[in-house]
């Protein structure tokens, strides 16, 4: 089980709750818990942040998902 599915559920939330709070698909999220489409990118992006000593907040603007 992927650590997205394993966080999601910790939470107890469903895959569709997380997809609306995220403000993507329910298949996205499905992609991400079976590791396909868009898993390459957080690892990018961990790298990144590590490599520039900040949090991923630090990296782009964005406006929070209501």
């Amino acid at each position: 089980m992927s650590r997205v599915a394993l966080l999601r559920k910790k939470l107890g939330i469903t895959q569709r709750q997380l997809a609306d709070s995220v403000g993507v698909t329910e298949t996205t999220i499905r992609n991400w818990e079976n590791n396909r489409n868009g898993v390459d990118w957080f690892v990018r992006i961990a790298k990144l942040c590590e490599a520039l000593e900040c949090q991923p907040e630090e990296l782009f603007d964005y406006e929070e998902v209501k």
